[in-house]
């Protein structure tokens, strides 16, 4: 319970209706401490260096009106808010009081309706109010904070910086300016947290977000964009040099030791740099080009890195890792797909999906190139389920068309070590409403050889929701044979090595019959990759291979083109 008495301030021109509204105060029991001014620039002055939890203010104060007092007293440079204020007048005019109600006055009372219980009522009511307003503004600029600012550091969020990052290129566009955006990534984190523990982690990522933010100026922006990645916007900074110094003051600073408990820990960061507008002309470029930078920095250890717009070859691989994750997220991948055909009856029976990369700063990246480049790294799995949804969603459009095909999406090594390989699948099948029969997962024989019992598993449960598994490059191994008896495949399809060489020798005939029988044994299909001309469609078809895909059938192409194509093969076939 408050036990301090109410501030109290009453102002009024007339010397008796002032001295009446304090008696009536008093009278109405209440623990309050009245101060008395008799004039506007005598209430100003003394609303404007003091808190009181209330004003009784006379709209007419002779000199002034009570409403340019209250909008003074809402200026007055106070830490707080202006109090609730009172409006008391012997002009009883409802116009007048709409108006003041709506310029923020709390209440307005008709002196000659002024009694003590009254007096107290209304006070009361302004109090809880104001009271309330005032929780629930502080609870708006809390979520406001929260939405803006990271939680741990209490620096800018990335939204906050993005917003800031727009705003900065209007300003730079507008002004013929250049500015700087920095990528920072903390070196070995994972270790810190792995080995100190995570409060460990958390000391670190405040100290290194604080020691960031000393080194800036106000106009500067540093934020935590997740994790151990924090980045800096640089205002107004027009070189590269200017750049480097403070990267190199960033540096300086986090490698200071970090007290954790009663000991230290050190750390380093590497650090990614990109000029607006020589590096790049809007947010997506300026951030990605500091990031392929940052991960150079990383990869030479030179604690950071400029981008330049010429990239050596050696370079590129973690250039384009780096990128990558943003592909995916920016939805820079599509899907092309390459039909499978019945050699002998020339039905289209299947596609496979194959996915593609337009990049708007290097445009069509071959698959051949980063495709490897993701197997190395993390990024594998998304790239992998995002082609798997495109290829689906697309199977279930031409499903609503009548068109019945098989889908096969290739299936990458590394996720034959995911536990939710399985669910993740039936979850893209269940969600697009397609039998899991209809879907066929491609793994590479060499996978399979390199994680044999693993892949025992993942094919058993795959197999279990109905769902088919091919063997890819099949023949491109040492020890197929003896594992394709024990795992539940459906197909597999022979390494086009073996149809591309250009003489197609009696030995490569038979390893491909040999193939084809050891398949019919086991009821398993056989699909003939890389047929790149008629008389090699004709060879395979002779030695009794089923299925078939390449050049000579059809190239890998849109969703549209493969419609068309389609209906054209189709055509072609009953002549």
């Amino acid at each position: 319970m408050n036990l301090e008495p109410l501030q109290l301030l009453v102002v009024d021109n007339d010397d008796v209706d002032r001295e009446k509204i304090g008696r009536l105060l008093i009278r109405a029991g209440l623990n309050a401490h009245i101060t008395e001014a008799s004039s506007a620039r005598e209430a100003i002055e003394i609303g404007g260096r003091q808190w009181y939890d209330c004003i009784f203010l006379d709209y007419h104060l002779g000199d002034a009106i009570g409403l340019d007092v209250f909008t003074a007293l809402n200026h007055a440079p106070m830490e707080q808010p202006c109090p609730p204020v009172i409006m008391i007048t012997g002009q009883g005019d409802e116009s007048l009081a709409v108006s003041l109600l709506k310029a923020g006055v709390r209440d307005y009372i008709p002196k000659e309706r002024l009694t003590s219980d009254l007096l107290y009522s209304v006070l009361l009511d302004s109090l809880h109010r104001f009271e309330l307003e005032h929780k629930i503004q502080e609870q708006q600029e809390r979520l406001e904070h929260l939405s803006l600012y990271d939680s741990l550091t209490n620096i800018p969020n990335r939204t906050l910086f993005f917003d800031r990052l727009e705003h900065e290129i209007h300003l730079a566009l507008r002004m013929s300016m250049s500015f700087a955006v920095l990528l920072l990534d903390l070196d070995l984190f994972k270790e810190v947290n792995d080995t100190l523990g995570h409060e460990a982690g958390d000391t670190v990522l405040q100290t290194c977000a604080q020691r960031v933010q000393e080194i800036l100026r106000d106009s500067d922006t540093v934020a935590r964009l997740g994790g151990d990645e924090f980045a800096v916007l640089l205002s107004g900074t027009n070189s590269v040099e200017g750049a480097m110094i403070v990267a190199e003051k960033i540096l300086t600073q986090i490698r200071t030791p970090i007290p954790i408990g009663d000991a230290q820990t050190s750390i380093s960061a590497s650090i990614g740099i990109a000029l607006f507008p020589q590096h790049g002309n809007d947010s997506r470029q300026l951030i990605a080009h500091a990031d392929m930078a940052m991960y150079r920095a990383k990869e030479i250890h030179c604690g950071y890195e400029v981008y330049g717009n010429c990239i050596e070859p050696r370079q590129r691989s973690i250039l384009l890792a780096s990128r990558l994750r943003t592909a995916i997220e920016e939805k820079e991948l599509f899907v092309e797909f390459q039909p499978v055909v019945h050699l002998d009856t020339r039905e289209v029976v299947a596609v496979e999906a194959l996915v593609r990369w337009s990049s708007p700063e290097h445009g069509l990246i071959s698959p051949s190139e980063f495709i490897p480049v993701a197997e190395r790294s993390a990024i594998i799995k998304p790239l992998t389920y995002a082609v798997l949804d495109m290829a689906l969603t697309q199977l279930a459009h031409w499903r609503t068309q009548g068109i019945g095909l098989q889908m096969s999406v290739n299936l990458s090594a590394r996720l034959i070590n995911d536990p939710e390989l399985a669910q993740r699948v039936q979850d893209s099948l269940t969600s697009r409403h397609l039998p899991p029969d209809c879907l066929t997962l491609e793994l590479t024989e060499t996978a399979i050889m390199e994680h044999v019992e693993r892949a025992r598993d993942v094919v058993s449960s795959l197999r279990a929701l109905g769902i088919h598994i091919s063997i890819d490059d099949f023949g491109a191994g040492f020890t197929s044979f003896k594992y394709l008896r024990e795992l539940d495949i459906s197909e597999i399809k022979i390494d086009q090595i073996f149809n591309l060489e250009t003489g197609f020798e009696a030995r490569d005939q038979a390893i491909i019959r040999s193939m084809i029988m050891l398949a019919r044994g086991l009821n398993v299909k056989v699909v003939a990759e890389g047929i790149e001309n008629p008389k090699r469609y004709q060879q395979l078809q002779d030695l009794g291979c089923a299925l078939g895909q390449g050049y000579a059938i059809g190239r890998p192409m849109s969703a549209e083109r493969f419609i068309e194509w389609m209906k054209a093969w189709q055509a072609a076939s009953t002549l």
